[in-house]
């Protein structure tokens, strides 16, 4: 059974749109001219470079257009990526539904994130990127007036506008605003649950994080072997005779091997760029190394399965491991289930080896 990624993706999007009722909130204040508004959003990161929060329109909201195809409504959710001391906050648009609009980009001055209430001061020139359309500026005709009030000075005006045509050029070069924060995927709503996991137990989600790094190299590295092997099998005798071609061949496995490790540990290949919730957590890890353990035990003839089960209890150990590490060097708590999991596999090891 393949995996079923429409079905991830709309679980991700309902699961955005169910707000838990413990989850850290924010008062954000947006002031534009004389109007002033008030929200509260869920606070997914509050990190030193990036504060992202999740905000749902409520009954209350008044519809706001956009453009001749985007309407905010309520029940929109909406995804506020905001940089201190710079002068823009990115917006990721869904309508209620949760299909994807676009990026809207607000040009303001630097926020002010001291103490709740966050203070943002639009200056009223926006950036909007329509999916699967061009970029365009919106709201030029209020700047101008905004100036001619004498609510912002002519000087601030053209900073504003050069920000603004800046943010629109490079988002057409690269189609989308890669400058979002690294811990978001294509998709920002898919990757709520990982940002909520990251902030309310981050030794899950870094061991989540790594663990499926390790999973991801071992799949690349299946797939260059598996790929070279059939190429030196079909051009050469390395299968066939000791020689140059099976140095060769047994060099540039290690070669990939080396390459990959890098890449996929720290991210940079395909299948690891974007966190996910975990496959697993401490716990379901500990029960599979004890029914393993009891595996052990109840085998009469260890030997005939140890090469078989090495890999397994080896695998098993290692991920009980890296969740031991991350629950500890994050949560700062005991990990008990995956130092008992990290214990029964090498248990299991031990006795698969020297009996």
């Amino acid at each position: 059974m393949g995996f079923d990624l429409l079905g991830a993706r709309r679980r991700a999007l309902r699961a955005a749109r169910r707000i838990p009722e413990e989850a850290p909130r924010v008062d954000v204040e947006i002031r534009r001219g004389g109007d002033v508004q008030r929200f509260r959003q869920e606070l997914l990161s509050d990190g030193p470079r990036w504060k992202i929060t999740l905000q749902i329109l409520d009954a209350r909201f008044t519809p706001v257009r956009v453009d001749e195809a985007t309407t905010l409504r309520p029940g929109s959710l909406l995804i506020w990526f905001l940089r201190p001391g710079q002068p823009f906050e990115i917006g990721a648009f869904y309508h209620g539904r949760g299909t994807f609009q676009g990026y809207y980009i607000n040009l303001i001055r630097p926020p002010r994130l001291e103490s709740p209430p966050w203070i943002i001061e639009d200056l009223y020139l926006d950036v909007w990127l329509p999916e699967g359309g061009d970029g365009v500026l919106l709201d030029e005709d209020e700047l101008d007036a905004a100036v001619a009030r004498g609510e912002l000075s002519a000087e601030e005006a053209g900073e504003v506008r050069a920000v603004g045509a800046r943010l629109l050029a490079r988002s057409r070069r690269r189609g989308r605003p890669r400058w979002l924060p690294g811990g978001v995927g294509r998709s920002p709503a898919e990757s709520v649950p990982a940002l909520r996991l990251r902030r309310d137990a981050p030794g899950t989600f870094h061991a989540a994080r790594i663990s499926g790094r390790i999973i991801a190299y071992g799949l690349y590295l299946m797939a260059a072997v598996s790929a070279t092997s059939a190429g030196f099998a079909a051009f050469t005798d390395a299968f066939l005779t000791a020689g140059p071609a099976q140095d060769a061949w047994r060099l540039t496995m290690l070669g990939e091997a080396l390459i990959l490790a890098p890449l996929a540990l720290g991210g940079w290949l395909p299948a690891t760029r974007w966190p996910q919730p975990p496959l697993t957590d401490e716990r379901s890890l500990f029960i599979a190394t004890l029914a393993a353990g009891l595996a052990v035990l109840a085998l009469s003839d260890r030997a005939e399965w140890a090469g078989a089960l090495l890999p397994v209890y080896a695998t098993l150990g290692l991920f009980s491991l890296v969740f031991a590490v991350c629950r500890w060097r994050f949560d700062r708590e005991v990990p008990v289930f995956a130092l008992a999991g990290v214990a029964m596999t090498l248990v299991a090891l031990v006795l698969l080896i020297v009996t």
